[in-house]
This record gives structure tokens, sequence and C-alpha cells, in this order.
């Protein structure tokens, strides 16, 4: 019983993008480099939508650490 799905070159490299590096925090500039991406906002189009998750856990991570200190 092996893996059926086909994988491909973009399916690596959207899962390198974003399992690898947008998930471990890498800035989106580094990530567009590392793509190759002529202009960030190309990155920012197809990869938005994780940084904006990123972005909500940071603000839930940053929220508990505020209320802790009080």
């Amino acid at each position: 019983m092996g893996i059926e799905k086909k994988i491909s070159h973009h399916i690596g490299r959207k899962t390198f993008a974003t399992t690898v590096l947008l998930y471990n925090d890498v800035p989106i500039e580094i990530v567009s480099e590392l793509l190759g991406h002529s202009k960030i906002s190309i990155t920012q189009e197809h990869y938005g939508k994780v940084v904006q998750k990123k972005v909500s856990e940071h603000m839930q991570n940053l929220t508990k650490k505020l209320k802790g200190s009080e």
C-alpha cells in the first residue's frame, strides 16, 4: 500500500514554501527570494492566506503573554 497521489514539482515547491518556510516563521521576503519570484507581490498573492493565518497565531500568542503579565 503506497502513496497513490501524483507528486509534481509544483506541489513540492508549495509544500516547501508553506510547511517548511512560512509555518516556521521565515519572512515572506526570504520565501519570495528562495522561490525566485521577480516581485514579492507574486509570493503574497500565492501565499497570503498562510501569512494571514500566521499573523493571527502570533497575535493570539501575544495576547496570552500580555494577559499573563498582569
